[in-house]
């Protein structure tokens, strides 16, 4: 495969990089059994030459996972660490989404174990709207508010706390139901987490709270290594004293919106690729961190089928964790992931806005969210 083109959620996700809201995230793999170091990096080179990535991963034995994720990432695009039977991949946001993170993997993977790895993936292609919104029908007068958090200052080092459920059953019962998805559940349950946080720090009557959700715009769903996502805007405009489900398929008649009216288009901006860093970064920073900017209370993502063709180089998977990134106007982001017959959901922080106790309530709140769900759907 050729190297790939640079396209505009690329370079701005190389823009907006810094200390204080590094633009990369980590997936943790935790096997049954240890792996071998030497299988890996034939399996990591092979990755690099299937998906067009001009670069050497050198993958560390080391122990201090902590470390790994926040130390500067001064080996782009993707670097790797192994400690025996758990694997820690990091990539920048500016060369990979999710998906893009599971395919690398799932090829890696099949070489080390000898498998024989899925058909190479074909170029990214990213889809076009018709017509583009730049703001949901569904917003607010003026941005969301931020998640609380018991400090201001940025660290810069990121946290995380993460916790799995069987899902299969709720699963299949959201298929049951229909008019909504698994993963619309999911983000519901995180809405009524942030609104009950801010609730009861803030006190001062209904939280504008909303949701940053990340959303796959290849033209083919599973298919093209790179950054295939952009992202839409959800809101909590519903009765708070709604039933749970009532509450989901809210969130699904916004999402059948903003999808529909192009809220996630990519704009064309050729000036945007052209001009130096230097000119564009502090432009953009700026823009963003503008308080009327709506970058919602906090961050969702949920990749489902993430295993893809590569289902057996995952076998042994036993526990996953996403550490994602972080906006320094977004102070929480949850990113989740369903293999098999669990879900994992991984909350990650700012160390200096948040502490490990105030991630554990929000985790806690999260849980009750989801116990409500299964009393209404099971």
């Amino acid at each position: 495969m050729n190297a790939r083109k640079v396209t505009l959620l690329d370079h701005a996700f190389k823009l907006l990089d810094g200390v204080s809201s590094p633009q990369d995230f980590t997936l943790i793999l935790h096997f049954t059994n240890p792996l071998d170091v030497e299988q890996l990096v034939a399996g990591a080179k092979s990755a690099c030459e299937c998906f067009g990535i001009d670069h050497e991963v050198d993958i560390e034995t080391r122990v201090d996972v902590e470390q790994f994720v926040n130390e500067p990432f001064d080996n782009y695009p993707i670097k790797q660490m192994l400690n025996g039977a758990t694997l820690a991949t990091r990539f920048h946001h500016a060369a990979a989404d999710g998906l893009s993170a599971a395919l690398w993997l799932g090829h890696q993977l099949s070489i080390a174990y000898g498998l024989t790895p899925p058909a190479s993936s074909v170029e990214l292609s990213l889809r076009r709207a018709a017509t583009s919104v730049r703001r949901s029908q569904f917003a607010y007068d003026g941005a969301c508010d931020p998640l609380w958090t018991p400090n201001i200052t940025r660290s810069g080092n990121r946290r995380w706390t993460t916790f799995s459920f069987r899902s299969s059953d709720l699963r299949q019962a959201c298929r049951r139901k229909g008019g909504f998805t698994y993963s619309d559940l999911l983000a519901a349950c995180v809405l009524e987490t942030f609104s009950e946080w801010n609730e009861r720090h803030i006190q001062n009557g209904r939280p504008k709270v909303g949701l940053w959700l990340t959303m796959n715009i290849r033209s083919r769903s599973f298919a093209g290594f790179g950054n295939g996502t952009s992202r839409i805007r959800l809101y909590a405009r519903y009765g708070q004293s709604a039933p749970l489900i009532e509450k989901v398929r809210e969130v699904r008649r916004q999402i059948s919106w903003t999808t529909k009216n192009g809220e996630w288009a990519v704009p064309e901006i050729p000036l945007f690729t052209r001009l130096p860093g230097w000119i564009i970064a502090p432009v953009l920073r700026g823009y963003l961190n503008r308080p009327s900017v709506d970058m919602a209370t906090g961050v969702f993502s949920h990749v489902d089928r993430w295993a893809g063709e590569a289902r057996d180089a995952f076998k042994d998977v036993d526990h996953i964790e996403c550490i994602g990134l972080l906006h320094p106007r977004q102070n929480l982001a949850i990113n989740g992931a369903t293999h098999g017959t669990q879900t994992w959901l991984t909350f990650t922080y700012d160390a200096g806005l948040l502490r490990a106790t105030d991630a554990n309530e929000l985790v806690e709140i999260y849980k009750r969210q989801l116990a409500l769900a299964q009393q209404e759907l099971l």
